[in-house]
């Protein structure tokens, strides 16, 4: 039953904006070509906050963890060029059986502050001005440039300076899977 929707997209939203509720928006409850990141801005226009779940979309394979994929990196970036970090509100999903879901949050949450430090790296002020004054090359250009910017660097630099292990958490992890999960019966 995960993926019953009571009503279309469409009447839930226009009912929130009617009662003055939060908006969810559930990125794994959408038609695959349809993407949440494009309704964000949309959103923005007429509510003060929104609500997003991130997860993955509800496929056979899915495994709903969070990846640092294109979706996640452009709901981050629409959040961040829209200037509403403190408008939005961000859940994750990291549910699977299959997994440790210690591991499976950690990644989740770790992919989902990639996005965000990823899109906050990103020169906003300048795309934006080149979007209003038209130059749409030099937009394309720079849109392009931005991709291959050292953000593995930055993120390492983020997690030393949050004392937080780069790269030695897992281990962790699988020793309290080992220490601690196995023991419960």
């Amino acid at each position: 039953m995960e993926s019953y929707t009571v009503g279309s997209a469409e009447f839930t939203l226009s009912y929130a904006a009617q009662k003055g509720c939060l908006p969810l928006m559930d990125n794994g409850h959408y038609h695959p070509t349809e993407v949440v990141s494009d309704k964000i801005p949309a959103l923005l226009c007429f509510f003060p906050e929104i609500a997003l779940h991130i997860t993955r979309p509800v496929r056979w394979d899915s495994d709903h963890v969070v990846l640092f994929d294109d979706e996640t990196k452009e709901i981050a970036k629409e959040i961040v060029r829209n200037d509403a970090i403190n408008r939005v509100f961000i859940a994750l999903d990291y549910f699977d059986a299959s997994i440790n879901r210690i591991a499976a949050w950690t990644v989740g949450a770790r992919n989902m502050q990639k996005a965000l430090l990823f899109a906050l790296l990103q020169p906003n002020a300048k795309l934006k001005a080149l979007q209003e004054a038209g130059n749409y090359t030099e937009l394309l250009v720079l849109q392009e440039e931005v991709k291959t910017l050292p953000f593995g660097d930055i993120w390492k630099e983020y997690l030393k300076r949050q004392n937080v292990p780069a790269d030695d958490w897992f281990e962790k992890v699988k020793e309290y899977e080992k220490s601690v999960l196995a023991n419960r019966k």
